[in-house]
């Protein structure tokens, strides 16, 4: 008896072991991502049949491997777990009957249903203590728990699900979002690292402002549904450098860059090819810009005394033109940082992020996911004329110094006359001169508001040098960055 039980004791072991070791929870888990993947597809009715039918069609290839790959795992845990069981019948210390009715009786069970779950959890900790420190450091940079991650795939790769959310919280809120207004629109855009954010916290805290922050995650498109819902589960947080290693601290009440998830929702095909395509006025599509337009007034509505909606959007330098056509009282905010200092710093959080990704695949799913595909594995460079086509050569000096100058000769074609220029070192060295220009700019209620805010920016530093750019491409950067500068405020 007491052999019977020790070989079957071990067979579970062996089943466990396998089944750790070959990770199938992650297996699984990429198989049911890409399952949500294919059904958002499915269900959304913004996409042509021509490319659901092609997207379905690469889904359902890739579930085809998974499943093959986890069947043979499966067989393995399988055959590992009868090797004790049959050596044991064959070596003649037990009979398969007497194995099969201590495996079956109540007792065993229970008892091994309670152990099995015990050495699943032991083992995948053991794992997690002999993993790099590099691992460890990612879980620290993302900061979410196993069932965060999986509502927040859920969100991801749903887009279907996120505008449904949506129609439903149009009908429950449909008078309180009728009864908000959102006036003159704030959208601040820029490359990333041109002090986009510095200038989305100055504004978000300004009584006549509201901003998505990180409380409308996952499901962005109905802050008021999910803010409802969310609240019986709210957390206070603690604020926290962010993923970007750049010195900012957020919180759950923290504003942030989620706009382009409204974006990839309606345009699907823009994001194709590794690349980002370009918007121009004659892209109009009123279903889209009812959504964004009631989506401002939403964000407005979550937020007490506001009534004006700003918002952080670095792709919306790909769709200057039909910015203002669809939404002619909206401000423009464009900050201007210099060439050298904005590409160093691209180049360090382009590093950074492909580090970050390589050791955390949810890392670079939450980019995606957001919209986020300026750094990293998640790198899809906006079609500018003349930029970079991929991501090919991106630990580059050049690589960078042509993305820059076709992305800010693009923003000297196509920015509308009104939009507003700020020069990020002008605003950061001189806060007390430039605020009162912003805010007249902006046309603000109260302008001493954001006055009292120069205790948020710091002097910048000297601008650094590009060792081995291209001396053609540094000069055009310095000829348009003082185009640029020519239209500051």
């Amino acid at each position: 008896m007491m052999i019977t039980v020790l070989a079957l004791v071990a067979g579970i072991i062996a089943l466990i072991t396998v089944l750790r070791v070959m990770e199938v929870e992650r297996r699984a888990g990429a198989a049911i991502h890409v399952a949500h993947e294919a059904l958002g597809t499915i269900t959304d009715p913004d996409l042509s049949d021509e490319v659901k039918e092609r997207q379905v069609r690469q889904a359902t290839f890739s579930l085809l491997k998974s499943t093959f790959v986890l069947l043979a795992i499966a067989a393995v845990a399988l055959l590992a777990a009868a090797v004790f069981v049959v050596g044991g019948d064959l070596l003649g210390l037990f009979t398969m009957a007497e194995a099969m009715d201590v495996a079956l009786s109540w007792s065993f069970i229970l008892w091994s249903t309670l152990g099995s779950i015990a050495l699943w959890i032991a083992i995948g900790r053991l794992r997690r203590t002999e993993a790099p420190a590099e691992q460890d450091a990612a879980r620290d940079e993302v900061p979410y728990s196993a069932l965060d991650r999986a509502l927040h795939n859920q969100a991801f790769s749903s887009p279907g699900l996120q505008k449904g959310l949506a129609r439903i919280e149009d009908r429950l809120w449909h008078r309180k979002i009728a009864a908000t207004r959102a006036e003159r629109p704030v959208l601040i855009t820029s490359l990333p690292r041109a002090g986009t954010t510095i200038l989305l916290e100055l504004l978000a805290r300004q009584p006549e402002f509201a901003s998505a922050t990180y409380r409308n995650m996952p499901f962005t498109l109905s802050p008021l549904l999910w803010g409802r819902f969310s609240s019986l589960f709210r957390k206070a947080g603690e604020k926290a450098e962010r993923a970007h290693g750049d010195g900012i601290d957020v919180d759950f009440d923290s504003p942030e860059a989620f706009e382009e998830m409204v974006w990839m929702a309606f345009w699907r095909d823009h994001y194709r090819n590794g690349r980002i395509a370009l918007w121009d006025e004659t892209n109009r599509d009123a279903g889209f810009e009812d959504f964004l337009s009631r989506h401002m007034r939403k964000i407005v509505a979550t937020t007490p005394g506001a009534f004006r909606y700003v918002s952080k959007n670095n792709a919306n330098i790909a769709r200057l033109p039909l910015l203002r056509a669809a939404f002619p009282d909206a401000r423009l905010v464009i900050p201007v940082r210099d060439p050298a200092s904005q590409i160093v710093s691209l180049m360090r959080q382009h590093e950074r992020f492909v580090d970050l990704h390589g050791r955390d695949r949810f890392a670079r799913q939450y980019m995606e996911g957001i919209g986020h595909f300026e750094f990293g594995a998640a790198l899809r460079p906006i079609a500018f004329p003349g930029a970079p086509d991929s991501a090919e050569g991106a630990g580059t000096t050049d690589y960078w110094l042509r993305y820059w100058n076709a992305a800010y000769a693009h923003v000297l074609e196509h920015a509308p006359a009104d939009a507003i220029f700020v020069d990020h070192a002008a605003l950061s060295g001189k806060p007390e001169e430039q605020l009162p220009r912003l805010a007249d700019a902006l046309e603000m209620h109260d302008r001493q508001a954001l006055l009292s805010a120069s205790g948020m920016f710091r002097a910048p530093k000297p601008s650094p040098e590009l060792s081995g750019a291209s001396a053609d491409l540094l000069g055009r950067a310095r000829e348009l960055h003082s185009a640029l500068l020519d239209r500051t405020i």
